[in-house]
Parts: C-alpha cells; structure tokens; sequence
C-alpha cells in the first residue's frame, strides 16, 4: 500500500479513546486493539493509563475519534497502529512502548 493509501486508510479509521486523552491533550500511556464494534472501527483504544475504574465505568468519558487524531499528538504510536487485534502496550519508564503480554480485556 502506498503512503497516500494508507494516510487514507488512517484517515477513515476511527477509534475510542478516554476524553483525557482527546480533550485534555493528555499523552497516551496504554493502547491496546480488540475487535472492531462499529463501521471505520479500527479496534484501536487509547487511554492516558492512569484513568481509575471509576472513571472508565462511565461511557461519557469516552468518545469517537479518527485515528489521526489520536496520532497527531503521539507520533509514537504510529509504529504500533499496525498490530494485530489483541495487543496492548503500555509506556514504561524510558518513554517507549513496551507489549503488554498479560492484559485482557474486561468484559
């Protein structure tokens, strides 16, 4: 695929990310992929890692988003974006991103 093939694709994607993230500009620290649910859905989900359960449990603080957006801020995740479902990764302490081998998700 070419660059500009797959800047669309990116482009078109969508994903959910915690609105720490989106409207606070917060860093991604864990991304992890799982089935798609909806249509343009990546399976892409992306949180600062430090969101509490409580917060997580509320749908409100989360929304739709394209993958570009997500990457504009966090360049460092363009590399990981082509991971199968199924992985995660978190930032560890030197500022890269490391696979997280023993998460699920929660049902």
């Amino acid at each position: 695929m070419n660059i500009f093939a797959q800047a669309l694709q990116t482009a078109l994607d969508r994903c959910i990310a915690t609105k720490t993230v989106t409207d606070e500009g917060r860093p991604v620290g864990f991304l992890y992929r799982e089935a798609p649910v909806f249509e343009h859905d990546s399976g892409w989900r992306f949180f600062t890692g430090e969101e509490s359960d409580e917060y997580t449990d509320n749908p409100d603080n989360f929304t739709v988003c394209s993958i570009s957006d997500i990457t504009k801020n966090n360049p460092d995740i363009t590399a990981l974006l082509t991971r199968p479902e199924g992985s995660a990764w978190e930032l560890d302490e030197d500022g890269g991103f490391q696979a997280v081998a023993d998460w699920q998700p929660r049902d």
